[in-house]
């Protein structure tokens, strides 16, 4: 039952579709449940004794479900720092920011509705083109570090504000069908899912930190209305 609950959390809430994939949460989650589980009878193993006397029975069984109950809370920590917080569009394509990846020093210098990390789901945002030359060598050797703009609070601007931008990168579904007929199947459903006629819908890039082979469908007014592991690039 409690797995079932950490499972409901962490999937429902946390990391939906299409982010467990995307950060690889899976393999994280599974893990923390089976060091949870096997604490419980592998320290009992070690710890029962039919000699000891029952008030000290209840005292190993109390710290094995207080170890239990540590192991729980640390994977479940560990899985909430690593949650996604934010969807950005990103020059040509959509990346998604962990909240363990954002500058949070540069929070106070977001745009004022931006200036915290949400709790549940995903904020979706823009991000600025550089404000001069200086800057962009500046983002450019910061990248090559690992700290996009995507990461950076001071880069974001309202999603609305690059719809545009997003029309200008996005190309139609039935390119990338095109190009990579072997993905053309899961493209398909994926629209199918998503109740709308490949022939209408857009693409850009989908990535993460972890994983690059996804891409976000979009419709005409650049919605997303579902995903697809395919390579977009």
């Amino acid at each position: 039952m409690v797995a079932l609950l950490f499972f409901a959390f962490v999937f429902g809430l946390l990391y939906p579709t299409p982010y467990r994939a995307l950060l690889g949460v899976e393999s994280v989650f599974l893990l923390v449940l089976v060091v949870d589980v096997v604490c419980g009878p592998l320290l009992t193993l070690i710890l029962a004794n039919p000699r000891k006397s029952r008030h000290e029975r209840w005292l190993d069984f109390g710290l094995v479900g207080l170890i239990q109950t540590l192991a729980l809370a640390y994977g479940l920590y560990s899985v909430w720092i690593a949650r996604p917080v934010v969807l950005a569009f990103e020059v040509d394509r959509f990346v998604v920011v962990t909240a363990n990846e954002v500058d949070v020093a540069a929070l106070p210098k977001a745009p004022q509705n931006m200036r915290s990390l949400p709790f549940f789901g995903v904020r979706q945002v823009g991000t600025r083109a550089p404000d001069n030359s200086d800057e962009m060598l500046k983002s450019l050797e910061q990248q090559l570090g690992g700290l996009t703009p995507a990461m950076q609070p001071d880069w974001w601007v309202p999603w609305q504000d690059k719809i545009q931008d997003m029309k200008a990168r996005a190309k139609p579904l039935s390119e990338l069908m095109a190009r990579r007929p072997q993905d053309a199947q899961a493209l398909r459903e994926a629209a199918n899912a998503a109740k709308a006629d490949p022939a209408k819908l857009f693409y850009l890039p989908l990535t993460s930190s972890k994983v690059k082979e996804w891409v976000a469908l979009l419709d005409a007014d650049m919605k997303i209305v579902g995903y697809a592991p395919v390579d977009g690039f």
